[in-house]
């Protein structure tokens, strides 16, 4: 079983106050208001939806700054919110270390499982959605831009292609990609880590080259 993580976030130099962030094996918790009776936000595991994260950057002819943002959505579409700022490089390691600390712990608490999960499902020659992607036996259906409105089209598991960017994931058919690929922002896309894993491990498995 994978350990918690404990730690204590000041969100801005505006904000100073260190507020208690628990990520654990059963449920997250986080001190994410400013009510004296009511100032932590909880979701246990098994409400857990989806996540998306990433950083903004704050920009006037030069970076300045950086965000660190994290999204958790349950079932019941509630929203945690993580955040944090660092300014003129100030703890830039540090607060890097932590968002990065806290990306492992939430792969590795909660969404793993789901990859696995998934898996399963298309194992057993079920269909389902990660986010708005819908994943078949045959393949995957996505919206791709056209010139006046988004269409649907499926791509075939041995038509299908993903490339890895820093903020984002791309989806393609390896034989029409300038008309069919969809990319997926890390940070403004839920569970665009999920939809990675999942069609990796799909594809791997069928022995189809991404190459």
């Amino acid at each position: 079983m994978e350990t918690e993580l404990k730690v204590k976030i000041k969100r801005s130099f505006l904000d100073n106050y260190e507020r208690p962030l628990h990520l654990h094996p059963k449920f997250i918790q986080f001190e994410d208001k400013d009510l004296v009776n009511n100032s932590f936000t909880s979701f246990k595991t098994s409400e857990i939806k989806d996540f998306r994260c990433g950083i903004s950057w704050y920009k006037y002819y030069f970076v300045f700054g950086r965000e660190y943002q994290f999204y958790i959505r349950n079932y019941r579409n509630e929203i945690l919110k993580i955040k944090f700022n660092t300014y003129f490089g100030i703890k830039k390691k540090e607060y890097h270390s932590l968002y990065e600390s806290i990306i492992d712990s939430l792969w590795n608490l909660y969404f793993r499982q789901q990859v696995n999960d998934f898996l399963k499902e298309f194992k057993a020659g079920e269909s389902f959605y990660i986010g708005d992607v819908v994943i078949n036996p045959e393949g995957i259906i996505v919206s791709v831009s056209k010139l006046v409105k988004q269409e649907k089209v499926q791509i075939l598991w041995e038509d299908l292609r993903f490339r890895l960017y820093n903020s984002y994931f791309s989806i393609y058919s390896n034989e029409n990609p300038r008309n069919i690929n969809r990319g997926y922002s890390y940070k403004e896309d839920w569970n665009t880590f999920v939809l990675y894993n999942v069609i990796k491990n799909i594809l791997s498995n069928k022995k189809i080259n991404n190459d």
